[in-house]
């Protein structure tokens, strides 16, 4: 009995009266095979349930899985109770309800389908459900799937609807469990720690918190209770603080941008686990503003309110900082806690612990005026005592001023007129009562901009030589570090502000300022950082066409300038620290970085009017040559690089790639710029060019410039043939021990245009050869700018389609593929089903570019006949009936034979998917083959991570065609029959046109 039959059979069977049916009956049926189990729960109806659950046929979904860390939809019993749920809920829930979940019978497709149906009850079966979900412990078991956790907002939706409050506090608590320390410090990807305390991915899709401060007020004490116990299992996970510590509790999460004075929760998606966290307390605050603002006027209820849930969280940073805004929201009534908590302040060693945020001083400026008179008064004096003794460290004076300056202000209304002169003495200011106390860090997206400033606005509208004066003195670095020292963290006063300032004024008045050229450089007295910011305005305005002749002239004396000066003596070329005089500063190299990249410019085409070429050659050659001496790039810096697991599980190089490492250069930038000085210099290399780059290439080490020169190749190759030869042993170097350098400047080459004369240069096919023998173990381990395998399949491919001479005769070709290498055979294959074949309007483009099509056709032949099956998997970027160049009907045969050779997978199937219904009515026979080879053989046996197939219309359409067709009618109503077992169903759809049905089902 075929598939077919036995289909038909269960139809039968299953509109008979259940009465009249036996259970062995079924058993027997759907026991013939897997394919046959599986229909008939698929077409079994809402009126089977009790009949099978009393028989026994529901047993499957009671069993532990054979491997719990892993599952997929196999279980047709589930698939069939996850259908029938919404007709009969609570049947579907009686059954729910007796299979136990545990660790010890933990089935994850199990909890996973029942929480699906879960999703789709109505409330008052969700009720009976939700407590199973707290007890048993679903979210802990399936702490390893959970993703998003959209049933679980889709169940609370349902219960907040039906404003079953009760139910919601007992699935939140469900939600909201938090994960054990192991678990919370379990490695993740690339070893780095998942610090995602729930056992959801994404928490914030489950909207949980948002569920929570909706419910009655009735019920917000309840949720209190739940949302502080969960963030005291939350911070305990930090474990204890070394002896000594303001707190003794470590957190294992920062609130550093957090006021809890404003705090409140966002419901949007978070940027991080700790978002959570934030969310969590958002709550807390909120709940508990009602309820102690609601019972402030009753001292012991609001007491004993606190005392239950706030006063007893974990003593850490952050609970610290909530449990200080809550005394603020009733000051009468916690008064001593208040008092206790600003005196705290002069007994700890590290007391910015106490006043890290806002916290302590809004609470500060609340609560100071419920104290007595002698204990303000005391609070003030020990303030000014205290911290005008720890303002006395000379190493971080002004943070100590700021501090106490910033407490007194924040009770400034409250002092004598004597404590505030007393303040002034002290701190250097008079407090300010309009003073408001910011977070430690502000977030404004993803972080709180550090925006320098400039100093003393007025002075920048002086002339361009008087601000190169205030920059060589008072506004030197370390002038304005010293001026500056007490200037708000967040946006600091200092020379990187100045040099961004200078930069602004460039482009405002370009012409003054290039008058002045040369003044901004005097090593001695003028700071490197502000020669640089001057290089970087003078590379915007030329980028922006604000720079004239005489400007360039002015402008190059500037840069001949340190030219000499750093051929008298070599500047400084270590990298400056980050961070100096209080802000982040560029040194002697970054200048050299910026004379390169305004060299460049300068040569760039779209300035040669100004430029003065001509003029101006000497003085632009000397300045290249003198930056291709430059020490960057160093090759100790691409020595070492560490490595990274990504998440397909292979290894890669976390470093730079040459190109990148060389276009962030001086040298890799100044030899660049020589490119563009011969683009402008003729269809000839001058003698004094070729010193400048023979000179270089003879003391070249790195990566980055290598690549440079094998990259540029072909720009000196055409202007003179013969003297680039002679220097090729010394660009694509011969001696082993040179390897990763050869590999360099290899890779450069290969991510050059390819041209026909050069290639076919026997100097040049030599290069070639080598890199094909090149073997990939013996890759330099580093990062690629492109895959060299890759890149050398895709030259030659490149010349297959568009040189005639480079035939199947052609000794490179011949070489390459008899030279084992997958990878480079493949994308040889594909990069011309991409390129020619199946590009957007191929024929035209064929036409246009004179390719030989024919020669591409034969290629194909020749595939078949010499290539291994994976490498012709690569041919499908070749099939694609949309937009081929190729005769339908011979796309179809070829498609057939690689199909046949390839155990029926292609890369990029989807162009093979869109063919078929073509296919099917130019030669159905070569089609009906495609589609057993493929469906039967690639699609029906293996899980859709490799070949993916959505059965849409041209797959239903050619299944159609064929079975209209009398020579392949039976041929496809076989295959059909063959495909119904696979899948899990996946293929039932087709049945409908066995049957006669015209369906475009999709399923």
């Amino acid at each position: 009995m075929n598939q077919l039959e036995l289909h038909k059979k269960i139809d039968a069977l299953l509109i008979r009266s259940l009465a009249e049916i036996k259970p062995e009956e079924v058993s027997v049926l759907i026991s013939a095979n897997e394919d046959v189990h599986q229909y008939f729960y698929a077409r079994a109806d809402e009126r089977w349930l009790g009949w099978l659950w009393e028989n026994g046929f529901l047993e499957a979904i009671k069993k532990k899985a054979d491997d719990p860390t892993r599952y997929g939809y196999r279980t047709p019993e589930l698939n069939y109770l996850a259908r029938i749920a919404e007709k009969v809920p609570a049947k579907v829930v009686d059954i729910i309800l007796t299979v136990p979940v545990s660790v010890e019978t933990f089935n994850p497709e199990v909890v996973d389908r029942f929480l699906r149906i879960c999703s789709t009850l109505p409330a008052g079966q969700l009720e009976r459900v939700v407590q199973k979900i707290h007890d048993e412990k679903w979210i802990p078991l399936m702490g390893a799937f959970n993703q998003w956790g959209f049933e679980y907002e889709k169940i609370l939706k349902t219960l907040a609807d039906a404003k079953d409050y009760k139910s919601i506090l007992v699935l939140a608590e469900a939600i909201l469990t938090v994960r054990t320390k192991e678990e919370v410090n379990k490695e993740g990807f690339a070893g780095v720690s998942t610090e995602n305390f729930f056992y959801f991915k994404d928490l914030s899709y489950t909207k949980v918190f948002e569920y929570l401060t909706s419910v009655d007020n009735k019920y917000a004490e309840l949720v209190l209770r739940l949302t502080t116990k969960m963030i005291s299992q939350i911070v305990l996970l930090g474990g204890k603080t070394k002896e000594g510590e303001v707190f003794p509790i470590e957190e294992t999460f920062h609130l550093f941008d957090v006021d809890f004075f404003i705090l409140e929760p966002e419901g949007k998606k978070r940027l991080s686990h700790r978002d959570d966290v934030r969310e969590l307390v958002a709550v807390i605050k909120v709940l508990a503003s009602y309820l102690i603002t609601e019972r402030c006027a009753n001292t012991d209820a609001v007491r004993k309110l606190y005392e239950q849930y706030i006063a007893s969280l974990p003593q850490s940073k952050a609970m610290w900082r909530l449990r200080l805004f809550i005394l603020s929201l009733c000051p009468e009534a916690f008064k001593n806690e208040l008092k206790n908590a600003f005196f705290r302040l002069f007994e700890v060693k590290r007391y910015h612990e106490l006043i890290s945020g806002t916290e302590y001083e809004k609470a500060l400026r609340i609560g100071f005026p419920v104290l007595s008179e002698s204990d303000k008064r005391e609070y003030v004096n020990q303030t000014l005592e205290y911290f005008s003794k720890h303002a006395q460290d000379k190493v971080d004076q002004k943070w100590h001023k700021r501090h106490g300056w910033e407490i007194l202000s924040s009770i400034c209304e409250q002092l004598t007129n004597e404590e505030n002169e007393k303040c002034e003495k002290a701190f250097g200011r008079k407090c300010d009562a309009t003073f408001e106390p910011e977070p430690s860090i502000k977030f404004d997206g993803f972080a709180r901009e550090i925006t320098p400033q400039a100093p003393d606005d007025k002075d920048w509208e002086k002339s361009a030589s008087e601000i190169t004066q205030k920059l060589r003195n008072e506004w030197s670095p370390r002038m304005l570090a010293e001026k500056y020292k007490d200037t708000d963290f967040h946006r600091p006063t200092g020379a990187e502000g100045a040099g961004e300032r200078l930069k602004k004024e460039i482009s405002k008045r370009p012409q003054e300022f290039l008058e002045n050229a040369q003044l901004f450089f005097h090593r001695e007295s003028l700071d490197p950082h502000y020669t640089y910011s001057f290089l970087r305005g003078v590379y915007d305005i030329l980028r922006e066409k604000k720079i004239g002749i005489a400007d360039v002239r002015v402008l190059l004396l500037m840069l001949n300038e340190i030219v000499v000066s750093g051929q008298k003596k070599a500047f400084d070329a270590g990298v400056r620290e980050r961070e100096s005089f209080g802000g982040w500063l560029a040194g002697w190299t970054a200048v050299h970085n910026a004379m390169s990249d305004v060299t460049k410019e300068l040569l760039n085409e779209n300035n040669k009017s100004i430029a003065d070429f001509v003029g101006n050659r000497d003085q632009l050659l000397k300045l290249i040559a003198y930056l291709l001496k430059h020490s960057d790039p160093k090759p100790k810096d691409e020595k070492e690089e560490s490595t990274r697991t990504n998440y397909s599980g292979e290894v890669e190089y976390t470093g730079s790639d040459p190109f990148t490492e060389a276009i962030n250069s001086v040298r890799g930038q100044a030899l660049e710029a020589l490119v563009l000085f011969i683009y402008q210099n003729g269809k000839t290399i001058t003698d004094d060019v070729k010193r400048v780059y023979e000179e270089l290439l003879g003391r070249e080490n790195t990566h980055a410039v290598m690549f440079i020169f094998g990259h540029y190749l072909p720009t000196f190759y055409f202007r003179d043939k013969t003297w680039i030869r002679n220097l090729l042993p010394q660009i694509f170097m011969q001696d082993i021990a040179k390897k990763d350098l050869y590999l360099a400047a290899w890779e450069g080459l290969l991510t050059s245009n390819l041209s026909g004369e050069m290639f076919f240069d026997p100097a040049i096919a030599v290069l070639y050869s080598r890199g094909i023998k090149f073997k990939p173990d013996d890759y330099t381990k580093r990062r690629y700018f492109k895959d060299i395998d890759e890149a050398l399949a895709t030259h030659l491919a490149l010349a297959f389609i568009y040189f005639q001479k480079f035939d199947f005769e052609h000794d490179l070709f011949k070489q390459f593929w008899s030279t084992e290498n997958l990878k480079r055979h493949k994308e040889f294959i594909s990069f011309i089903g991409r390129h020619s074949i199946s590009r957007e309007a191929a024929v035209e483009w064929i036409k246009y570019n004179k390719i030989d099509k024919e020669k591409l056709q034969k290629f194909w032949d020749w595939a078949l006949e010499h290539c291994n099956p994976e490498e012709l998997t690569g041919f499908g970027f070749w099939i694609n009936v949309e937009r081929s160049a190729l005769d339908t009907k011979w796309l179809a045969q070829h498609a057939r034979q690689t199909l046949e050779k390839t155990k029926g997978y292609v890369e990029w199937e989807y162009g093979l998917m869109r063919s078929l219904s073509a296919f099917a009515k130019e030669t159905p026979e070569d089609t009906l083959a495609i589609l057993r080879t493929h469906l039967l053989e690639e699609v029906a046996k293996h899980e859709p991570t490799r070949t993916w197939l959505h059965m849409d219309n041209e797959v239903f359409d050619a299944f159609k065609e064929l079975y209209r067709n009398e020579v392949t009618k039976e041929g496809i109503s076989t295959l059909i029959n063959d495909l119904l077992p696979y899948r899990n169903g996946f293929f039932w759809g087709l049945k409908s046109i066995l049957e006669g049905k015209d369906s475009n089902t999709k399923v």
